[in-house]
């Protein structure tokens, strides 16, 4: 079809990128648009014409963005999992949507029938607007509305509380991007890992730079003196993360037919110690072309390792350094809200 495409950046934050009465160096409080949750367009053009359009998670100041740019619905959405800062627009969108088409047509999402089943329960309302299309794990879906996309959900850990979270690959004409969603691990085949090595462009969850598990969230680095080590801190947590506990968020998945093969597999590969806990771990893994951090809180860093929360430039600059120092050649980028970044 020969599109040009591109990331369009709804939001970099996580659930509260400010928090009521304080500030945050990487965030500017007296900017709405820097306080938007993690959202993106992938979008498709050619020409002056938009091919295709599909949404990538709906939390909070997605909708603001939206209209400020090209104003067009989405095609379809796609969900990583089910928490509110990735779901608070979705009502938005699909009332949009119902309208737009005379209330004939229903909205498609996609993601995994544990997500799907939490936002009927969070948008009851919704159920008569929205066709559900099911992610199954390890198997490409061809998006109905959206001609050259063809996207394929992968589980991930985000703690006990988030049911059928996943991490998302999008492949459009040649060209590879992947969702990591929010995770504290990714739960992946050893032939998964083949398949995302190179990636052209990876959007990943980059809570804070050194670890604290309970925040069910991973950590760029595994340890503030050595970042290619883990600390005491993420090795007493995987001594506790057994096959059950990994499981518990995924229950009903596993025992899903579409499901049943991903899970029999990698349960005979599992071994914890040998899963990236690290984002500078994962890199490693897959080799990604360009890494762009989202969802940047640094909290737990000052809290807990007396390291600092660090502005947008800090933090790529330390990145970069530390990616170096490892052998990575990935290239980094810090995006910021509305940006378009093609790929």
């Amino acid at each position: 079809m020969g599109c040009n495409l591109h990331l369009v950046v709804h939001g970099r934050g996580n659930a509260w990128p400010v928090l009521l009465g304080e500030s945050h160096p990487f965030y500017d409080r007296t900017d709405p648009r820097d306080l938007s949750n993690a959202s993106f367009s992938v979008t498709a053009t050619a020409g002056e014409g938009i091919v295709a359009d599909v949404l990538v998670d709906a939390g909070h100041g997605t909708i603001q963005s939206l209209l400020a740019g090209s104003n067009r619905i989405p095609d379809s959405i796609c969900l990583t999992h089910g928490h509110m800062d990735h779901t608070l627009s979705v009502d938005w969108v699909v009332q949009s949507y119902w309208r737009l088409h005379k209330k004939e047509r229903l909205y498609p999402v996609y993601t995994t029938s544990p997500v799907y089943r939490f936002l009927l329960r969070s948008y009851p309302h919704l159920e008569p607007l929205m066709v559900f299309r099911e992610l199954a794990y390890g198997i490409p879906v061809k998006l109905e509305n959206s001609h050259p996309y063809v996207v394929t959900a992968f589980p991930a850990y985000h703690g006990p509380g988030a049911a059928g979270a996943s991490m998302l690959l999008f492949e459009i004409e040649g060209k590879r991007v992947l969702f990591t969603g929010d995770l504290l691990l990714p739960l992946l085949r050893e032939q998964d890992y083949g398949h995302l090595e190179t990636v052209d462009l990876l959007v990943v969850d980059t809570n804070n730079r050194f670890p604290w598990p309970r925040t069910n969230h991973w950590s760029f680095a595994g340890h503030p003196e050595n970042p290619f080590s883990r600390s005491e801190v993420l090795t007493g947590f995987l001594e506790q993360l057994t096959w059950e506990t990994v499981m518990i968020p995924h229950q009903i998945s596993y025992r899903e037919k579409p499901h049943q093969q991903y899970f029999l597999q990698l349960k005979t590969e599992w071994d914890v110690n040998r899963q990236p806990c690290t984002i500078l771990e994962f890199l490693h893994r897959i080799k990604p072309q360009m890494v762009l951090p989202v969802h940047y809180s640094g909290a737990e860093d000052w809290r807990y390792h007396q390291e600092p929360m660090m502005t947008s430039m800090e933090l790529l600059s330390w990145m970069e350094t530390t990616a170096r120092e490892t052998g990575l050649g990935s290239v980094f980028r810090i995006p910021e809200a509305r940006q378009v970044i093609p790929f």
